[in-house]
């Protein structure tokens, strides 16, 4: 990417509508012939097959469009005969109310060629990045717009000549109407926006493309992390007391949401949460749980996030390289970046949500009906004990302690008491190999030693 000179120019020039009050019309009676003979050599202009650009293997092939013109419509085809004649009637209609803006992008020798296919630009050309920079410009509906350009090589520098006017009423006002866009001047944030859009397109395949792979692939590795069904869910690995009360806590205050909100859904989308009382809470319970999740450095999670970060720096840089080569102050359109940050933490926070749902569902079932004949596990163990301090907010250590040894000791209630020492003991030694450690340490809690 060349910084001596811009990559891209970027000139513009505009009609206003036949009607605006700023055309003055009564001082020339053949301004609207001259206007509308003005669209007939604009079209037959950008139409001009003499002055195409032409990739290398179409040259060396000899192939040529045969019965299709040197002009690519909004739909991304060549336009034939037949459509050039029905462009040229329908902007001659658009011309009465809407203005009919020109524009040319000019491109340093051999850039194009260097970094993609003729007819694979022309395609990112009109279906991305034209329907953006219209969006851009404060156009709402793209259906309501018409645009059509060439790519020519009739001087020294390779250039695009593009044109677009409304269909209808179609730009958002200040007030929030739809309406005719009056200004006709692009302005300078329009102009760079458009110049750092093309040649994002122009450099796609060699610089843009690869980082987005990158990236991607990175964000799709964190997300299994967080995804119930891949092994390495890692909110079902959860093994802290303290995190387990957090989700037993949210999962509560969040079917306490639905139920107040009435919702039958099965998933819950944490974007939809509302920001009242309860909701506040919910979302402050969910980033405490991901804050949590991502705390420990020489964690796995803690590398692959990082390397998302790294991944998105790097492409906030490439932006900015773009706007440096085409001598804009203008950074261009990062809102990939802001997207992909949104998508992933989104991705974990309603992987947060739903996993604290079902383990609140889940473990009130447990509470309410266990029976004798249930086989205990550490996780039965820890989940209980999670489960009766979120209820009663125990915090102290030793008011851990002794609460579930209350409750599964002393306890009247079949539903909360251990069926017995034995039963437990025995449930211990049959936990798996990779619990065994775990097992040792949780049973310190009972004094097994002392009591024999």
């Amino acid at each position: 990417m060349s910084n001596k000179s811009p990559n891209v120019i970027y000139r513009s020039k505009f009609c206003l509508s036949l009607d605006s009050k700023d055309n003055y019309i009564k001082d020339d009676l053949n301004y609207k012939n001259k206007r509308l003979k003005d669209v007939d050599n604009m079209i037959d202009y950008f139409s001009n097959e003499k002055k195409s650009v032409v990739g290398m293997f179409e040259y060396y092939m000899g192939h040529t469009r045969g019965e299709h013109c040197n002009l690519v419509m909004d739909n991304g085809e060549y336009a034939t005969k037949d459509d050039i004649k029905r462009i040229k009637n329908n902007y001659k209609k658009y011309i009465e109310h809407s203005n009919l803006w020109k524009g040319i992008l000019s491109f340093n020798k051999d850039y194009i060629n260097e970094n993609i296919d003729i007819p694979k630009l022309e395609k990112i050309i009109s279906k991305e990045v034209m329907p953006k920079f219209l969006k851009y410009c404060g156009f709402k509906d793209i259906k309501n717009m018409s645009y059509v350009f060439s790519i020519h090589n009739n001087t020294e520098h390779p250039h695009i000549h593009f044109a677009f006017i409304e269909k209808k009423p179609n730009f958002i006002t200040k007030c929030n109407k739809i309406n005719y866009r009056k200004t006709g001047k692009i302005s300078k944030k329009e102009q760079a926006y458009l110049k750092n859009m093309v040649t994002l397109a122009i450099e796609r395949e060699k610089y843009y493309t690869p980082m987005i792979i990158k990236t991607n692939e990175d964000i799709d590795y964190l997300k299994s992390y967080f995804n119930p069904s891949d092994k390495l869910f890692i909110l079902k690995n959860i093994n802290d007391i303290y995190i387990e009360e957090y989700i037993l806590k949210l999962g509560e205050l969040v079917k306490q949401y639905r139920n107040l909100n009435n919702q039958k859904s099965k998933k819950v989308k944490y974007n939809s949460i509302k920001d009242n009382e309860l909701g506040k809470e919910i979302k402050y319970l969910t980033k405490e749980i991901r804050k949590y999740l991502f705390n420990d450095e020489h964690s796995l999670l803690f590398k692959c996030r990082k390397d998302i970060n790294d991944d998105l720096e790097k492409l906030n840089n490439y932006f900015n390289i773009i706007s440096k080569n085409n001598h804009t102050d203008f950074i261009s359109d990062n809102s990939i970046i802001k997207k992909k940050e949104d998508y992933i933490d989104n991705y974990i926070y309603n992987s947060i949500v739903n996993h604290a749902l079902y383990k609140y569902n889940h473990i009130s079932m447990i509470v309410k009906n266990k029976s004798s004949s249930n086989s205990i596990t550490i996780d039965d163990l820890i989940q209980e004990i999670a489960y009766q301090n979120s209820k009663n907010n125990i915090y102290n250590d030793k008011e851990r302690r002794k609460k579930v040894l209350d409750n599964y000791f002393k306890n009247i209630d079949i539903n909360f008491k251990f069926p017995s020492k034995y039963k437990l003991e025995k449930a211990l030694k049959n936990i798996n190999y990779e619990m065994e450690k775990a097992s040792q340490e949780f049973s310190k809690l009972f004094n097994y030693e002392d009591k024999r």
